[in-house]
């Protein structure tokens, strides 16, 4: 799967989750970053303020919250490793986005957890190609 793919993929489950999110500020970032109204290069300072949202919510125990950081920190990966940086986060990044997303989904309750993903339908040519 070519980058642009991959930002198209992050920009789908990103998109079906903001409604059900209550923090929305960083996910509607990353929404910019997906459609190339942001440089994938900034991602890694958004990381560490996903990062630093997590550590709260961690002590605080909010589970939702965890769940919707830990997909957020993923995409915020893989969108800096698809900058080609210096120093990329590990190469493993983007295989986390659907598991971490499902993760999510299952976190809001929603009734179809695998609904946020086309990459994740029966009939999707592009099945299992995520990046």
């Amino acid at each position: 799967m070519r980058h642009y793919e991959t930002a198209d993929s992050i920009r789908e489950m990103i998109a079906y989750f903001l409604p059900f999110c209550d923090d929305k500020i960083t996910l509607q970032i990353l929404l910019r970053m997906s459609e190339c109204l942001e440089p994938w290069d900034e991602a890694d300072a958004l990381y560490e303020r996903i990062r630093q949202k997590t550590v709260i919510a961690r002590k605080q125990n909010a589970s939702r919250a965890l769940a919707q950081y830990a997909f957020e920190e993923s995409c915020a990966k893989t969108l800096y490793n698809m900058s080609k940086p210096a120093s990329p986060y590990y190469s493993d990044a983007p295989f986390w986005v659907i598991p971490l997303g499902f993760r999510l989904a299952c976190a809001l309750e929603l009734p179809d957890p695998c609904a946020f993903s086309s990459l994740l339908d029966d009939d999707s040519d592009q099945r299992f190609r995520f990046m």
